[in-house]
């Protein structure tokens, strides 16, 4: 789902988009919060539509607090440039995940993932984003729609496999 949203960029009301993409996968919330933490999971549900790399590749395990800086590439071979990530909140016990996040293309990329336990063997894992990106905003829902499809069609091929 897309929808219009009222966000603030640099003291100014702007119209962004906010992408909303639910699904229930079947593995307890432990196993995908575990293998949320692991920046080669990131890797995994992305590719082949964007990969990345760090700008200092060091990075094993997201960390609350931190800010890190990405080359981003699409389908691997188009480079779009360099993408700050601040890692916001990661909270086991809401099991919630928050980054705001930009880049020269796209100023506003506000990131949430939200998973909840609907029983033992089942979970529900939201992403929603908002983002502002001027003119381009709308190209760059739609894309961002496509985009995180793709990304939980791949959790739920790894949440079968935990």
């Amino acid at each position: 789902m897309i929808k219009k949203i009222e966000l603030t960029h640099k003291g100014k009301k702007v119209t962004g988009r906010q992408i909303v993409v639910t699904s229930e996968f079947e593995t307890n919330i432990e196993n995908i919060w575990c293998k949320i933490q692991d920046v080669d999971s990131l890797r995994e549900i992305c590719n082949p539509r964007a990969s990345f790399v760090f700008c200092d590749d060091s990075l094993l395990v997201w960390e609350e607090g931190k800010s890190f800086l990405l080359k981003v590439y699409l389908h691997k071979i188009i480079p779009l440039g360099k993408h700050t990530l601040n890692m916001i909140k990661i909270d086991k016990k809401s099991r919630e995940i928050v980054s705001n996040e930009h880049n020269k293309a796209v100023q506003i990329w506000n990131h949430y993932i939200k998973m909840e336990d609907i029983h033992g063997s089942t979970t529900r894992y939201t992403d929603v984003v908002d983002l502002y990106a001027g003119f381009l905003t709308p190209v760059i829902a739609w894309w961002s729609l496509k985009f995180y499809k793709h990304r939980q069609r791949k959790w739920q091929k790894i949440a079968r496999t935990l």
